[in-house]
């Protein structure tokens, strides 16, 4: 960790100019942070506590850096994420890789805010891009694709549980 420490301050002073820096990019790239630090504050440095330090200084990299460093999150609304009921989950959705599933729960999360239902509406309702989605999976091979027999079953589970939703 020292070696890059060290590494990072030579490269930082190489880069410092004479001229004065005309965008917040510019005044960033030519600032040199690490003179103030010491390898034991590089060690446990916090990158998302420094640039909420530096927000007034950088506002336009620091609310990129809030955008990057944040967790996502989806909401969801209490009495679905406790119930069982309804949830039938197609077998084309058991085949999408995890970066789809996590790309198809921000996109239903964001498309339910955009309408305001997302107290309304269950993350696991199916959207129509799933389809588009595993379809593109399947053809670049990273998911096996559909059968019939299991497109057949998923109709019957899907009927059969929206038929018990009325009793």
């Amino acid at each position: 960790m020292l070696n890059l420490y060290n590494t990072l301050r030579n490269e930082n002073t190489k880069r410092q100019r004479g001229n004065t820096p005309s965008s917040e990019l510019e005044r960033y790239s030519g600032t040199d942070f690490l003179s103030t630090m010491t390898p034991e504050e590089f060690e446990s440095f916090d990158l998302f506590a420094w640039s909420k330090r530096k927000e007034t200084e950088f506002p336009i990299l620091s609310a990129m850096a809030r955008d990057l460093l944040t967790v996502q999150a989806s909401t969801v609304a209490s009495e679905s994420a406790f119930s069982f009921s309804d949830r039938v989950v197609s077998v084309r959705r058991t085949r999408l890789t995890p970066t789809a599933l996590d790309m198809r729960i921000c996109l239903k999360d964001h498309l339910d805010s955009a309408e305001r239902i997302q107290d309304k509406t269950n993350l696991e309702d199916e959207i129509s891009i799933e389809v588009v989605v595993h379809d593109e999976e399947v053809q670049s091979g990273t998911s096996p694709p559909v059968s019939d027999e299991e497109q057949a079953y998923d109709l019957a589970s899907r009927k059969d549980n929206y038929d018990s939703s009325d009793d």
